[in-house]
């Protein structure tokens, strides 16, 4: 019962804030575009190098994170076009974004801070930025074809992680005023990304049922499994193993919808496969956090 309890604990907060974005979309409609361009411009690269700095890395922390990571979005990968070719549906090029992205910044970050704390969360935050990265260099090739890789430069998180990174390694604090600054702009950034997915949500339809549940077992299940698989072989324990579990097991991410439609890449499947899963992981979420509580 302590567990049950705490898992609630942990979990209520972040559905509950996405359920107050949704609810919000049901009887006010604005632009999420400048919300989003707020997210991707100033708080999350704040937040990236507040967390990143609130923690002593090593390389080793760096390389397992990003290898359990890479592994988990190429093997749920390869599990779809495996799924893929024993339907004979080769054609759905959309299914890919959404089963291979998961959310690892709107859900897993509350998660990650809720459950454990600031070093939970700086461990999140390494795991987001190697997806982030992926997200615009081989997710926009899946969408478009080419030209993914330019793509990530144009965004100010690489530069925040490589700075956030360079001075964690060589311990060179910066000064408590301008750390301030980082850390209280970059506490906007959770509640932010969960109203803004809520508010996505409320209008994303339920299409291709079929595809749509299979799909989110991949990215939940085998994501999970994939991340259980990879973090026992490389021997990652403790709170590492436990946010790459809880972030690789986390539904269908948002922005998967943005560039599929960007790219006119099949973004009704996309948004459909969107949805499911995140009404799923209102099952699957809990189980996984008491899992690795």
């Amino acid at each position: 019962m302590p567990v049950l309890i705490k898992t609630l604990g942990i979990v209520f907060p972040v559905f509950a804030i996405i359920g107050i974005g949704y609810i919000f979309a049901s009887f006010k409609k604005i632009s999420l575009d400048p919300l989003i361009d707020i997210l991707l411009y100033l708080t999350i690269p704040a937040l990236v190098i507040s967390a990143l700095l609130k923690k002593d890395l090593n390389p080793t922390d760096l390389y397992t994170v990003a290898l359990s990571a890479g592994a988990v979005v190429i093997g749920t990968g390869v599990i779809g076009y495996i799924y893929l070719g024993a339907i004979g549906r080769r054609d759905l090029k959309g299914f890919y974004l959404p089963t291979m992205f998961m959310n690892s910044g709107n859900m897993a970050f509350p998660l990650a801070l809720l459950a454990f704390g600031t070093d939970g969360l700086t461990v999140a935050v390494l795991y987001y930025i190697l997806i982030g990265v992926m997200v615009y260099t081989l997710g926009i090739y899946i969408a478009k074809g080419k030209g993914g890789l330019k793509e990530i430069f144009k965004l100010p998180l690489i530069y925040a992680a490589v700075i956030a990174i360079a001075l964690n390694l060589a311990n060179i604090e910066i000064p408590s005023p301008i750390f301030s600054v980082f850390d209280m702009l970059g506490a906007a950034t959770i509640p932010l990304m969960q109203i803004s997915l809520g508010y996505r949500l409320y209008s994303v339809k339920l299409s291709y049922p079929g595809i749509s549940i299979a799909s989110s077992v991949i990215r939940i299940a085998g994501g999970l499994a994939i991340a259980y698989g990879i973090t026992t072989l490389l021997g990652i324990e403790g709170i590492n193993q436990k946010v790459i579990l809880l972030s690789s097991a986390m539904p269908s991410a948002v922005i998967n919808f943005v560039i599929s439609h960007r790219y006119n890449m099949q973004s009704d499947l996309v948004a459909s496969i969107i949805a499911t899963s995140t009404l799923i992981s209102i099952v699957t979420t809990p189980a996984v956090v008491m899992l690795i509580l």
